[in-house]
């Protein structure tokens, strides 16, 4: 996850900020700010007014909230990456007394590919596998059919067969087969007689 605008220009400011404390205490440093230079602006900024003090007072406020707003943005952050960082890369099959058995996502991946390849209809077949419980999974199958393909009857068909054949060799529960269509290979023109 990226920082949004306001953080980006908040992080700008608390780095101008930071660049001139740091300027601040060189100059302390290397004597060339006294104490009374800075007794002097501190005098100037609040002349002892009231008013003064409350603009100055406000001013740190406001930079406080920008310091949290930055921490919760980064916060938010570590967050987004962990949680994409989590993906399971397999799914349970079953669970006994004496052990669990899983079988890989890319297993399943290999099965569905071979699967689809064995329709006559598929020319091209690529596959995507996402677990959304220990043992239940969706398909996604992007597929290149054949010419002169039904796909409403092809597809009902494809969905079915997949589901029953992952479920049956792999003792998976399918949720979702989404099967998406993405061309089919032009047709070859007549030839011309001349």
């Amino acid at each position: 996850m990226k920082f949004r605008w306001i953080d980006k220009l908040l992080l700008v400011l608390v780095l101008f900020i930071i660049i001139a404390l740091a300027a601040l205490s060189i100059g302390v440093a290397m004597s060339l700010i006294t104490a009374e230079h800075i007794y002097g602006v501190v005098g100037i900024l609040t002349n002892g007014l009231i008013e003064n003090c409350l603009i100055l007072g406000g001013i740190g406020l406001v930079l406080l909230v920008f310091a949290f707003r930055l921490f919760i943005a980064m916060g938010k952050r570590k967050e987004a990456k962990t949680a994409s960082q989590a993906k399971p890369t397999s799914a349970l099959i079953e669970s006994g007394d004496i052990g669990a058995a899983s079988v890989s996502l890319q297993a399943v991946d290999s099965m569905v590919q071979r699967h689809c390849r064995a329709n006559q209809k598929v020319k091209e077949c690529e596959s995507n596998i996402v677990v959304i419980e220990n043992n239940a999974i969706a398909i996604g199958v992007k597929i290149v059919a054949a010419n002169e393909t039904v796909l409403p009857e092809f597809t009902k068909a494809l969905q079915e067969s997949l589901k029953n054949y992952i479920e049956t060799y792999c003792g998976l529960t399918v949720r979702n087969v989404d099967v998406l269509i993405v061309s089919t290979p032009a047709s070859q023109k007549p030839a011309r007689v001349v």
